[in-house]
């Protein structure tokens, strides 16, 4: 007996098995584990080599599904494999695993070991302890990704990780209800695979929904619950941008390496009309010194500067601020990830508001913020973009100040053909303000741009670069005409930053990309500060953004500032929002129903004007609605009433319908129930008319039967006149 209950048992699962839901099952959990380990493997965290081995095993188990083959290892095998992979381990341990100390090469190991058990359980789970490993292990990576990633990318292979493990464990407990049923389950169409395919859509379609609803529930509470960032695991996920030219010390050359990157490097927001910012360069460091193959600061020196109030932070005035124009800019920046501590704004910054438990500002007015070196920052600034007149630059002294001239005019030995071709170059300038701009002209005008420059001499860089080459980009530019400046006792310095970046039309902001790196200079002028020349001239191929740049840029700002930067002071700003908005379209709403509320006044004295012009014809129409209105109360119809009016008002000899026969008998019937005969719903029209032979109504009543038999089943013509004088004759009998 026990044996054939396990036997039933047996088949009972077999059959069960063969359902689509296992399938399902399988191959959702197979795509759910995909999902993590590759957003795992786009962190960068993983190796080459492991990044292609499970890739390949996960390909080869979803191919066999696609041809129903079953690539499963026997336990035999499994064990065997693991026996081999013990040695392999030390292998891996002593041998092949990277890193700088023991323990990093354990760790590497035994994440090689970790990936290896995932591989073998992929091809030889059976229980439902090997599909919780699985399980378990695809959430593990996703929550290891989303420490060491912030990129928007997370976010769609998360939105992808949410369907499929919604599909996983809604087939699980399926798989689990009929396994435990004593009924092997039946489905709507006899082919199995019709079977299959029905179940799937409907499993897929639910994962969908429920996961659509997860989605919208959980980015309420996302944005609702009240959260404080502390950045516990802000070390774990740095994924620092390695971006050279922003240190003390700039080898001439050195900005080449990022000017081909696409590599976002801050996205900056502005307030009120974007083109006013056009044209306006984020300033990073500025360098003093120079000797003939890199720039440099002799004092590194940098001051600290204690905030006004809680986050904000006010900066010392500019010389010569009281002559500049007033045109305040006002932006929010949005600083990625940098190997540099250096804060980027538009000259000249005056208030930087911030998260910043230190802020300092160096000799050469460059901010920075060792706290948010290797991380990303989001700041606001408010900088005055204002300069001097033309004709005030023009008339500045030129009695610079002792310590400006020992920093600012220092030379290297540089070939005598440099200072002459600057005296060339300026010999009809009058001041220095007109000796800068013909240097930054000629410059300008006379090279050309290229990221490839030939003929450059490493020994000797700025001359082969005026003399020879005669092309370059920024940096040669820059450095250029800060030593031609110097040749002519012009106080200057090189500076490195971004030039202004491309607008985003969707996304409402600058997006500022490595490849937007950018040198230029400043020259001093005495009571005006320092001014920005820039001598490089445009690039001739300049990168065209594609036509989803700007959605995808818009998408990454988003996820970037409300997402992974979003802490108490968003919800702040959310809620200010959201209270704005409320408010807007309280006033919107009353405003149209005010416009409405005088329309429908206006309109209403229109119509009361009309009717009282028009009061006889008002009283005809509201008579005959009147009458309507009775005639549909009593049970009549358009019809009805219609037949009404001719019965009554008709004078001329009118032919009948079949309908209007039937009206013209139930008005027969009713005046003959007026006189006591009603009329049994077993009897037919003529037995009824029959059953009144021997009453003084008989003849009358039989005569009008018989017309309308005519009428209403042999479709003979009868005149209307007949019937009513019939039925009037009824009426007095």
């Amino acid at each position: 007996m026990a044996k054939a209950a396990q036997t039933d048992s047996s088949a009972l699962l077999k059959l069960q098995s063969n359902i689509s839901v296992q399938r399902y099952f399988e191959v959702s959990l197979l795509l759910t584990l995909a999902t993590a380990f590759v957003t795992v493997a786009m962190t960068g965290k993983l190796d080459f080599v492991s990044t292609v081995v499970v890739s390949i095993a996960l390909g080869v188990k979803l191919w066999s599904y696609s041809r129903e083959a079953d690539f499963s290892l026997s336990p035999r095998t499994v064990t065997r494999i693991s026996i081999f992979y013990i040695f392999f381990y030390a292998l891996d341990f002593l041998i092949f695993s990277p890193g700088p100390g023991l323990l990093d090469k354990m760790l590497t190991a035994t994440v090689h070991l970790v990936l290896f058990t995932t591989v073998i359980k992929i091809f030889s789970a059976r229980t439902y302890r090997d599909y919780g490993y699985l399980a378990t292990l695809s959430f593990m990576m996703m929550l290891a990704s989303a420490i060491l990633t912030v990129g928007t990318t997370f976010l769609i292979f998360f939105g992808f990780y949410i369907i499929l493990a919604i599909s996983t464990f809604i087939s699980y407990e399926i798989k689990r209800g009929m396994e435990s049923a004593r009924r092997a389950p039946e489905g709507p169409f006899r082919k199995p695979r019709q079977n299959r395919t029905a179940v799937e859509r409907a499993l897929m379609k639910a994962a969908v929904g429920l996961a659509t609803g997860i989605f919208l529930l959980g980015a309420f509470l996302f944005f609702v619950i009240p959260r404080y960032r502390t950045g516990f695991l802000t070390a774990l996920s740095a994924q620092s941008q390695n971006i050279t030219g922003f240190s003390e010390t700039v080898n001439l050359g050195d900005i080449r390496k990022i000017l081909r990157s696409p590599m976002v490097v801050m996205r900056v927001t502005v307030e009120g009309d974007p083109r006013q910012f056009q044209g306006v360069k984020w300033r990073g460091v500025g360098l003093t010194s120079f000797d003939g193959t890199h720039w440099f600061n002799d004092n590194t020196e940098q001051i600290p500067i204690t905030p006004a109030s809680e986050q904000r932070i006010v900066l010392p005035r500019a010389e010569g601020w009281q002559s500049r124009s007033h045109h305040p800019l006002r932006y929010h920046v949005l600083r990625s990830a940098l190997s540099t501590d250096v804060v980027f704004a538009a000259p000249t910054p005056q208030e930087i508001l911030g998260r910043f438990h230190l802020l300092n500002v160096d000799e050469t007015g460059s901010l920075h913020s060792p706290q948010y070196s290797f991380v990303p920052m989001a700041y606001d600034a408010v900088s005055e973009a204002g300069l001097p007149s033309v004709r005030e630059l023009q008339r500045a002294s030129t009695d610079y100040p002792e310590d400006v001239r020992l920093v600012y005019l220092r030379l290297p030995d540089l070939d005598r053909k440099v200072a002459d071709l600057a005296r060339q170059v300026t010999s009809s300038a009058a001041n220095n303000y007109d000796r800068a701009t013909a240097i930054q002209n000629y410059l300008r005008g006379s090279f050309r741009y290229t990221l490839d420059p030939t003929a450059i001499e490493p020994k000797d860089l700025i001359v082969s670069f005026l003399f020879k080459s005669r092309s370059g980009y920024c940096e040669y530019f820059a450095a250029a005409m800060a030593v031609m400046l110097r040749t002519l006792n012009i106080p200057s310095r090189l500076v490195n930053g971004f030039q202004t970046g491309t607008y985003n039309r969707v996304g409402k902001d600058f997006v500022v990309r490595a490849r937007d790196a950018h040198s230029w200079v400043e020259v001093y002028f005495p009571k005006y500060g320092w001014i920005t020349f820039d001598p490089t001239p445009a690039d001739p191929n300049p990168i065209r953004a594609g036509a989803w740049d700007d959605y995808l840029d818009a998408l990454s700002l988003f996820w970037s500032e409300w997402v992974i930067n979003y802490d108490f002071s968003h919800q702040i700003r959310l809620a200010r929002q959201v209270e704005q908005t409320s408010r807007d379209f309280q006033q919107e709403f009353l405003g149209h129903a005010d416009q409405f509320k005088r329309r429908a006044v206006r309109v209403a004295y229109a119509i009361e004007g009309w009717l009282m012009s028009h009061k006889l014809l008002m009283f005809l129409i509201m008579a005959t609605i009147l009458a309507a209105l009775v005639a549909g109360e009593k049970g009549g119809s358009l019809a009805e009433i219609r037949f009404f009016w001719l019965w009554r008002f008709g004078r001329r000899e009118l032919t009948m319908s079949p309908g209007q026969a039937t009206m013209s008998y139930q008005r027969l019937l009713k005046t003959l129930r007026k006189k006591g005969y009603s009329k049994p719903t077993a009897l037919t029209p003529w037995e009824f008319a029959k059953s009144l032979a021997g009453t003084r109504l008989g003849s009358r009543v039989g005569e009008f039967t018989r017309l309308y038999n005519l009428l209403r089943f042999g479709q003979v013509q009868v005149p209307m006149t007949r019937l009513r004088q019939l039925l009037d004759e009824i009426s007095r009998a």
